[in-house]
């Protein structure tokens, strides 16, 4: 028996033993699923988590009997899979009540599934690990399941910026390294339950290219459109005995995806995907580019996201600085008219603008943005949080559980460290990937943009009809001499802006800032809701 089947026949976590439902056989099985309460979808799920973890629990069963109450229950898991995605569909992240439950039981409903399909080929092949004879495409179907319910089982998690369900990613990796032992892995896959699906090889891939795009750094929907452009370059992107410079290790038998710790059995090849994307962002507009693979549909992409795949392709910004650990309390709000409320000493838009535009607007102007932006208003919350660690890039960020936090990735967030004497500055950092954890905490990874941020008001520099804009006025991290500008709507290009600040607060924060008038704003990013313009003053050194 060779060390690649052994681990196939194993249970995970080693050891696990559960209470059988029903004796491995299918027609009792399809007599048990007939029996479910189906209008109560809880109750279903519940015992559908039940039977599959004493089926994929097992130890080594004769024959195709477990394959065949896998193939009775898996219709059901399907099922639940769909009634759990419209039930959490569009709902604000984390859920909350009954809500938090399903994504973690659909995570679980995959991953038991894929197990029992990965024991039901070692049951095929037993004792010796050998194809059976004229039945190895049976094997192959197994494996083939094991390995599509094991990426679901990860995408159900990714999804809600969950953590990975433990054995997810030693289980996929087992079931590849034995169809590939057995060169079942580039064989067409026929699943009449869920149509199209790519080789073994293809789909594996395909789930290691996900990984390293950094799947929570992107919304739910950019999520889906990172998911089809690895599907386009997933056969553009080998896996290779030899390290590259261009490559990222896969490990042999470890529950961690590429780029873990373990030593690496294979090398994937990133230069194709990380070529198109470099391209897409060198021939697209200022808010969204085209990444054409060269098979498959072109995709259509936010340049902020493409930015993110880059970062994620050279390992991300995070890890290309050495790391401090922290521990100390920061405050936190979110969003630019949280952090401009906070920054502007506890003053909503309307009140600020009026103060620091004196003379720049009509009265019938202040009506008419008051009146529209009920949001102005609006009081913010500061949210304590813990800074696990840090780095020159930013922090690695805990917040407790909340039932009111709401985050999101490419939110900006405002960071303060309190001295005891006065209030420190605040920062500016940006939301770019999320983790929400078992025990209700999140984990975020924030990139700092500016570690001094000013409230201003932007308005025409001559009488406009048109409304101040709220702004944030930034010194950025890099240093130099320009500045950075963050605002929530987009600014008419060529257009000479006149800058309102408060004066005190503004010589304090921001040393040597530019005069009341800006002519030449440049987009520099388009971050989601957010636009960053950088400014270089006409008497700066070139």
């Amino acid at each position: 028996m060779s060390e690649v089947y052994r681990r196939l026949g194993e249970v995970l976590p080693p050891g696990q033993r559960g209470e059988p439902v029903f004796a491995v056989d299918g027609k009792r099985a399809a007599a048990w699923a007939e029996a479910l309460p189906r209008a109560d979808a809880h109750a279903t799920r519940r015992a559908l988590l039940g039977a599959l973890e004493g089926l994929a629990t097992q130890p080594l069963q004769k024959g195709a009997a477990r394959h065949e109450v896998a193939d009775v229950l898996r219709p059901l898991v399907l099922e639940a899979a769909a009634f759990v995605e419209r039930q959490t569909a569009g709902k604000p992240l984390p859920l909350a009540g009954e809500l938090a439950a399903l994504p973690g039981e659909l995570a679980q409903l995959h991953l038991r599934l894929a197990h029992a399909y990965r024991m039901a080929a070692a049951d095929l092949c037993a004792p010796s690990g050998s194809l059976p004879w004229l039945r190895g495409g049976r094997v192959g179907e197994a494996l083939a399941r094991a390995v599509h319910h094991y990426v679901e089982a990860m995408r159900a998690a990714w999804r809600v910026y969950a953590e990975l369900p433990p054995e997810a990613w030693r289980g996929l990796h087992r079931s590849l390294r034995f169809a590939e032992l057995r060169e079942l892995d580039r064989r067409p896959v026929d699943d009449p339950l869920v149509p199209g699906q790519p080789s073994l090889h293809q789909a594996y891939v395909r789930v290691l290219l996900f990984a390293l795009c950094s799947p929570r750094a992107f919304s739910q929907a950019e999520q889906e459109r990172v998911w089809l452009m690895c599907e386009a370059f997933a056969p553009r992107s080998p896996l290779r005995e030899e390290p590259s410079g261009t490559s990222v290790g896969v490990a042999e038998d470890a529950d961690e995806g590429p780029g873990g710790k373990a030593p690496a059995r294979w090398h994937l090849d990133l230069v194709n995907f990380a070529a198109a994307v470099e391209a897409a962002l060198a021939a697209g507009g200022e808010d969204e580019a085209t990444v054409v693979p060269d098979h498959g549909m072109p995709v259509k992409f936010p340049v902020d996201g493409l930015r993110k795949l880059r970062r994620a392709f050279s390992q991300a910004a995070s890890r290309q600085f050495s790391r401090l650990e922290a521990g100390h309390r920061v405050e936190t709000v979110f969003g630019l008219s949280g952090l401009h409320f906070e920054a502007s000493g506890g003053r909503d838009f309307d009140s600020f603008a009026r103060h620091v535009l004196e003379g720049r607007i009509e009265e019938a102007q202040r009506a008419a943005w008051a009146s529209a932006s009920a949001e102005n208003m609006a009081r913010t919350v500061r949210v304590p949080a813990t800074v696990v660690d840090q780095s020159l890039g930013g922090y690695r960020m805990r917040w407790a559980q909340d039932p009111q936090l709401r985050l999101r990735v490419g939110e900006v967030i405002g960071i303060q460290v309190a001295g005891e004497d006065e209030e420190a500055d605040w920062m500016l950092g940006l939301l770019r990937w999320l983790r929400y954890e078992a025990d209700g905490q999140v984990m975020a990874g924030v990139e700092l943009l500016s570690r001094s941020a000013a409230a201003v008001a932007l308005a025409g520099n001559a009488p406009s009809t048109r409304s101040p804009v709220r702004a944030l006025e930034l010194r950025p991290p890099y240093g130099g001499n320009e500045w950075l500008y963050l605002t929530a709507q987009r600014l008419p290009q060529g257009e000479t802006l006149h800058v309102g600040r408060e004066q005190d607060e503004a010589e304090r924060l921001l040393d040597a800032r530019p005069g009341p008038t800006l002519k030449g704003l440049r987009l520099a990013q388009a971050l989601g809701d957010y636009f960053l313009y950088r400014y270089t003053p006409a008497d700066a050194p070139a």
